[in-house]
């Protein structure tokens, strides 16, 4: 509800009818409750340019922990003065209030009067301010502020005098924990909308950017910072994010991966370049924020002595390029499945993901004997030894010291095939028809000799995987090589698996 709507006697809860009585020409629209939480939630990461605790209040509220964080804006009242202004540039009606708590602060917004200052005092003092306050500014349901309204308690004061056991017993201890939450007695945590990153640097500026190149060289200053801080601690940047604040206090992000921690900042750059164009300063960007979302340990090698020299280092930035330009779900590596069916055998593993392959159990084998239980012998340790009992029993052994854990090596995994395979796998496998010949996608081809069958068993480790499959490798009067198998069951179908070379 605005200045204007105020004006002409409109009020929250009206009906529309009555509205329109007062204001013929007031044009109504259906509300889009979903996309209202969508706004508040973006203008909750919009007032991370002051605190990164920041998170939604109901419906139509912000609650900001400036804890440590007002000095920077030169105090609790230059902090409301330049919110208050940048919220009035965008065209957003606004209260604000500063309290101890959140609960106060909610209160002394909606609720303080039209003389009293947005800035409450900290400690006790700031209990005679909230006292006065009406009833409603505790939050509590209507009902049961219509109760407590009904027996004289209208305001905070009234219900802070009042015994607390007799309040209890009568209507609760809902009344009673607004209470305390609004004087700082009871906890009040907050929720912030997003995960504080542990590195993230920030650059306001003096006059709104909006050009491609000032974006670029803020940029540039923005990863010098952060590379300068991650190789104090050691370690480099695994995913970047972008967050550029406009004057109309809405963000736009672009974020981006490396394949390999990283701290270069002109590499780093590159990578970002793919993506500015995304950014939409609109008016200006007054303030743009790095943060480095994932780091990992950094260990520096020389190009030339590491594996695979320089080629390997030049085939992991064009790695990181792809990815950021394509996806990370369009760019992966062949990883091999426990599965004996050819067509699932392979599934693509993300390179940004960097994920380990899990390695199977040591097995027996040469030079490796398992361990076999001991028994006694017949005559031996029964009846000859002093204490039977604990040859028989023995008594439980103290459990070993915690060693220290280390990564077991990355050991590659490959396919293990009984026969030679083709280039080319169809998924899933098409329906031919065999006679005389074959028969595929309506043409009739001759087949000039047949080889098999090669059988491959369903998966025994799972359930209803399908028959059992004879392969057979064909070849046609024209010189083509197919690879063909017919299910083991009770139809005997006949598929095309491959196409070799």
């Amino acid at each position: 509800m605005d200045g204007l709507a105020t004006a002409d006697g409109l009020r929250p809860g009206m009906l529309l009818a009555d509205a329109r009585a007062l204001c013929p020409g007031l044009t109504a629209g259906p509300a889009d409750l979903a996309a209202d939480r969508m706004a508040l939630a973006r203008l909750a990461v919009w007032s991370q340019r002051y605190t990164p605790q920041a998170a939604t209040d109901g419906t139509d509220g912000l609650i900001l922990d400036i804890t440590g964080c007002a000095h920077l804006q030169g105090g609790e009242q230059g902090l409301l003065t330049d919110l208050g202004d940048r919220l009035g540039r965008a065209g957003l009606t606004h209260r604000l209030a500063v309290a101890d708590t959140p609960a106060a602060a909610w209160g002394w917004a909606r609720h303080r009067s039209a003389a009293a200052g947005p800035v409450l005092p900290t400690g006790t003092p700031a209990w005679v301010s909230l006292l006065s306050l009406p009833l409603a500014a505790l939050r509590l349901d209507e009902g049961l502020r219509n109760d407590l309204i009904r027996v004289g308690l209208r305001s905070v004061g009234d219900l802070q005098r009042q015994p607390r056991a007799p309040l209890v017993a009568r209507y609760g201890t809902g009344p009673l924990r607004r209470l305390d939450r609004m004087l700082g007695v009871a906890a009040d945590p907050l929720a912030p909308a997003m995960a504080a990153p542990s590195w993230h640097v920030c650059r306001p500026f003096a006059e709104p950017i909006a050009t491609r190149d000032a974006i670029e060289a803020a940029l540039l200053l923005l990863l010098r910072d952060l590379s300068a801080r991650l190789e104090a601690a050691g370690r480099g940047a695994r995913r970047l994010l972008l967050t550029c604040f406009r004057t109309d206090a809405t963000t736009q992000e672009i974020s981006i991966g490396t394949a390999r921690p990283g701290r270069d900042p002109q590499g780093l750059l590159k990578l970002f370049r793919e993506r500015i164009d995304n950014i939409d300063p609109g008016f200006g960007i007054e303030m743009m924020e790095l943060a480095a979302t994932g780091t990992d340990i950094f260990t520096a090698e020389q190009a030339g002595l590491a594996m695979g020299g320089g080629d390997a280092v030049a085939v992991m930035g064009l790695l990181d390029r792809l990815v950021n330009r394509l996806g990370e779900d369009q760019v992966g590596r062949p990883v091999p499945r426990d599965t004996h069916r050819p067509e699932r055998m392979m599934e693509l593993a993300g390179e940004m993901e960097g994920q380990g392959v899990p390695l199977p159990l040591p097995q027996a084998g040469a030079g490796q004997k398992q361990a076999q239980p001991q028994y006694p012998s017949a005559g031996e340790g029964v009846g000859n030894d002093p204490d039977t009992s604990t040859l028989l029993n023995p008594k439980p052994k103290p459990w070993p010291k915690p060693q220290a854990s280390r990564p077991a090596p990355a050991r590659p995994r490959t396919w293990l095939v009984e026969g030679s395979r083709p280039l080319l796998l169809l998924h899933p496998p098409e329906p031919v028809r065999m006679g005389e010949g074959l028969s595929w996608r309506g043409r009739q081809l001759a087949i000039d000799w047949l080889e098999g069958p090669e059988r491959i068993r369903p998966d025994w480790w799972q359930a209803r995987t399908g028959p059992t499959r004879d392969y057979y490798r064909a070849q046609l009067a024209d010189g083509r090589r197919l690879w063909l198998f017919r299910t083991v069951d009770d139809r005997g179908a006949w598929y095309l698996q491959g196409l070799c070379a």
